[in-house]
């Protein structure tokens, strides 16, 4: 029996989501993010300051519970994290981050939990560079998944994946712009 997978991705077409509000000297979290891959922020992180940004349709609001625009950095509200914290703490980190919002809270979240010898090399397309791969379509062993409902794959710097019962788990809970459109292939 195939697992069903999921890109854990943000529905940007009729939510909202956040990007980085950096300044000069400060490096984005998307960089930081993916230069030492999988593993946790240290003592050194610093809240981010996050601006909103529109949705497809022009509006802006925080009538959501996750952004993934910084990806593999996410943001989730704090409505989010009560109704996953069983499944994110354990395989990620929760960090401070800055935003306007008068009424909801939002957080980080990085995860931390690489599984290796779920890549199929012989059925995914990639490209290989001098620092590793660039995957440009996945295809995952299923049987190799010992995970049973948030990872990444040591071979992609950016890329989060979600079982079916993670998507279920969201959609008990109710939480808004989650995106599960894009089904990941397994082997």
């Amino acid at each position: 029996m195939n697992k069903k997978i999921y890109y854990l991705k943000s529905d940007v077409t009729n939510y909202c989501s956040f990007i980085q509000d950096y300044q000069v000297l400060e490096e984005h979290i998307m960089i930081r993010s993916v230069e030492d891959p999988w593993k946790p922020f240290d003592n050194k992180y610093q809240a981010i300051t996050l601006e909103l940004r529109s949705n497809d349709f022009g509006k802006k609001n925080y009538q959501f519970d996750f952004s993934g625009a910084l990806e593999p950095f996410f943001v989730i509200s704090e409505f989010a994290l009560t109704a996953l914290a069983d499944i994110l703490e354990p395989r990620g980190q929760v960090l401070p981050v800055i935003t306007k919002s008068k009424r909801k809270q939002f957080f980080g979240y990085y995860p931390t939990n690489p599984l290796s010898g779920c890549f199929d090399k012989e059925k995914s397309v990639y490209q290989v560079y001098s620092k590793g791969f660039v995957i440009d379509k996945p295809v995952l062993i299923a049987e190799n998944i010992t995970d049973d409902y948030l990872f990444s794959i040591e071979e992609d710097i950016s890329r989060v994946f979600v079982t079916e019962k993670f998507k279920q788990r969201v959609e008990e809970a109710g939480l808004l712009a989650f995106d599960f459109s894009i089904e990941i292939p397994t082997s």
